[in-house]
């Protein structure tokens, strides 16, 4: 291997996982890529067409990916590890390797979540989950990047968080490259909050789009979302700064305004008088807006916030609601 290459495990082969796994093997990094014992086809299709045909259509992939079934071989002298798994199984996948992770590895959350349960922040789950040497060697990073249009080359431009300054810089010197750049802040908690929570007013834009309103009602509404999340990201001990860039208003333009963001698909369905069940097989993916809805509801009234939009959207998730009602009562309302 050429020097100044590493050897890099990514656990996680949907869409974002994949289209990271490319990215560091077009660097030049030997790749090991596993996804859940229960979602096989991603790999097989890899060993066999060099393509993820069931979450990356159309990308040929780097040779230097690796994908394999084995968990403990992909994390194995690995001297980064990145977690692009839906953040429901960041904790248990986390148990269950820790133990074998280099005391000197870089962890990397790409999950962009909240654990249902304790309505933790993945950063803190994964820093609960590892051995003390690990502890301060945890990287997340989010912000506007359509996994697919990232595999293909276009330029994108993300917030890489933590408080362990050397441990970005060695992220960085992995993951950038000509279209590629990564801004680095210690706003974790901003940072992660934006990322967690853009798929709920994502799924609202696609409520718009299901009802045909205009550009300039999207707009606005997107301001009342930045602004919310903002709220949430001060009551927490984030920065309000933080989600008025690119892993805040940056990450919800660029989810909510593409055509294949599935939490967008997932509102325009709800538009059309789908409850969430039909929506959800209709999309045949994780939607992480719903689930982020509810633990939003939670949050707002642990810091006892006023969230009007949030609410509403909560209301259309549901069901058993008139989605334009909904939308012309609180816009008339705000």
């Amino acid at each position: 291997m050429k020097k100044g290459r590493h050897t890099i495990a990514v656990l996680g082969a949907g869409n974002f996982g994949t289209a990271f796994a490319h990215i560091l093997g077009q660097n030049g990094h030997r790749v090991h890529l596993w996804n859940w014992e229960e979602d096989l086809i991603p790999l097989k299709q890899i060993k066999r067409f060099r393509e993820n045909k069931m979450y990356l259509k159309g990308i040929h992939l780097s040779e230097h990916i690796h994908p394999t079934e084995d968990i403990e071989a992909a994390v194995q002298n690995a001297q980064f590890v990145f977690f692009a798994m839906p953040s429901g199984h960041v904790q248990h996948t986390l148990s269950y390797i820790s133990s074998l992770i280099a005391d000197n590895a870089v962890l990397v959350d790409l999950s962009k979540g909240i654990d249902p349960h304790s309505l933790a922040l993945i950063p803190h789950i994964m820093a609960k989950h590892v051995r003390p040497v690990l502890k301060k060697n945890i990287v997340t990073i989010s912000g506007p990047s359509i996994a697919s249009q990232m595999a293909k080359g276009e330029k994108t431009m993300m917030n890489i968080a933590s408080k362990n300054v050397a441990a970005m810089k060695r992220v960085v010197q992995v993951v950038e490259n000509g279209h590629i750049r990564l801004i680095s802040t210690k706003d974790v908690i901003g940072v992660e909050v934006a990322g967690s929570f853009k798929n709920v007013y994502a799924i609202a834009m696609g409520m718009c789009d299901g009802l045909g309103m205009s550009l300039n009602t999207k707009a606005a509404l997107i301001t009342y979302a930045v602004e919310e999340i903002a709220q949430l990201a001060k009551a927490m001990g984030g920065n309000k700064r933080t989600v008025y860039g690119l892993a805040g208003l940056g990450d919800l333009v660029g989810t909510a305004l593409c055509q294949d963001s599935r939490n967008r698909r997932f509102g325009e369905c709800l538009a059309a008088g789908m409850g969430s069940i039909a929506a959800c097989k209709k999309i045949d993916q994780t939607v992480e807006g719903i689930d982020a809805a509810t633990c939003l509801m939670r949050l707002k009234k642990k810091y006892r916030l006023t969230l009007p939009f949030t609410e509403m959207i909560y209301l259309c998730i549901k069901g058993n609601t008139d989605v334009r009602k909904r939308f012309d009562r609180f816009i008339q309302t705000v």
